[in-house]
């Protein structure tokens, strides 16, 4: 695989050279994605992780329409593995105020799913995205959820910004997936409506609202909702304030008509103290909001809470390192004590070549 990848990257080099084509216009670009947790409480796993690798192509094929691949090597089962996380066809010419992807690509729901975990503006995922967005559920995992199938997103005619972005995908497989899957019961759809508000110079709101809906192979249920928020406020190229947060809430019925019932949500607030340092604090919640005594049948209430204090260095805008705490509980009723994870987490992100652009 790695040798296949030089000949492609070699080749398109030279083909880029000799001739005048849309290939001339092809981006390469690598990231690297580095853990090394230390824990306090599991010592077994203390050791320098390259947790992902990123090798990403994209570019205009022609006058219409626009490519990417991302050949992503994600840690698994302690081994490298190497396969296509995203590669798609995309257009915003095709159609007015319009954009349109087809192909295997994360899907547009909530705010941290849409961003690869080398973008991630902390470590490790918090606890909602683990359980609903990216099984299973590992501290340490940095994935998020793709599939295959169509996205459309339409700009509304109005006076403010106002975008709705649909999707269709497969469905045969949910969240990140070492196998094809089982054909579902019907193909996994979203919606993500989402609006900006531009709040002084530098300043800016970007809220939006999502709701997914999925019927598997087994005959399970399930139904995804919530809301997302991101402020920033920039002061030149410093990032003084960056606020992102989001709830969520799943209801899923079972081929038993069991239901079930969990929601969760986080916050992140970061201080921008000048180009090169930010500090921020994250806490996140989860919780089972009907799970049952297996012995009686009577309801429990649960609570996991985390608090991840996290310090940024960004060297450049292509090498990032990071320093973060996390203080994960997991509190169970009929438990006779709370699960603690504590770990202190050392990463380190480098890019090289041109990186795709976020819109905010």
């Amino acid at each position: 695989m790695i040798y296949l990848i030089l000949f492609l990257i070699n080749g398109l080099t030279d083909a880029s050279a000799q001739i005048s084509s849309p290939l001339a216009n092809i981006q390469v670009a690598g990231a690297l994605d580095g853990v090394t947790p230390i824990s306090f409480d599991d010592s077994a796993n203390n050791k320098m992780l390259l947790r992902s690798a990123d090798l990403i192509f994209f570019g205009p094929i022609d006058h219409t329409f626009d490519g990417q691949l991302n050949l992503t090597a994600h840690l698994e089962d302690g081994q490298m593995a190497f396969e296509l996380e995203e590669g798609f066809l995309s257009s915003s010419k095709l159609i007015p105020r319009s954009r349109i992807k087809a192909g295997k690509f994360l899907l547009g729901f909530g705010r941290l799913n849409t961003f690869h975990a080398h973008d991630w503006p902390f470590v490790n995922a918090p606890k909602v995205h683990r359980e609903f967005l990216s099984p299973p559920n590992e501290t340490l995992k940095a994935e998020s959820a793709a599939d295959t199938g169509l996205e459309y997103s339409y700009l509304l005619p109005l006076d403010r910004f106002v975008e709705v972005t649909l999707g269709v995908t497969n469905g045969y497989c949910y969240g990140h997936c070492d196998s094809e899957g089982e054909r579902p019961r019907h193909p996994l759809y979203y919606v993500h409506p989402s609006t900006f508000f531009e709040l002084g110079q530098g300043n800016g709101l970007l809220l939006g609202a999502s709701h997914m809906r999925r019927h598997d192979a087994s005959d399970t249920k399930t139904e995804l909702s919530g809301i997302d928020l991101t402020f920033k406020s920039r002061e030149g190229k410093i990032l003084r304030w960056l606020v992102q947060s989001e709830l969520l809430f799943e209801h899923q019925t079972d081929q038993d008509n069991k239901i079930q019932e969990r929601a969760g949500g986080y916050v992140f607030i970061q201080k921008g103290m000048n180009e090169n340092w930010l500090a921020g604090l994250r806490a996140d919640v989860f919780s089972h909001l009907n799970r049952k005594f297996e012995s009686t049948g009577e309801s429990r209430k649960d609570l996991s809470y985390a608090l991840v204090p996290t310090l940024t260095y960004n060297h450049s805008e292509f090498t990032r390192l990071r320093l973060a705490y996390s203080h994960e509980v997991e509190s169970i009723a009929g438990e006779p004590e709370d699960q603690t994870e504590r770990q202190i987490q050392l990463q380190f992100v480098f890019i090289l070549g041109a990186h795709p652009s976020h819109n905010f």
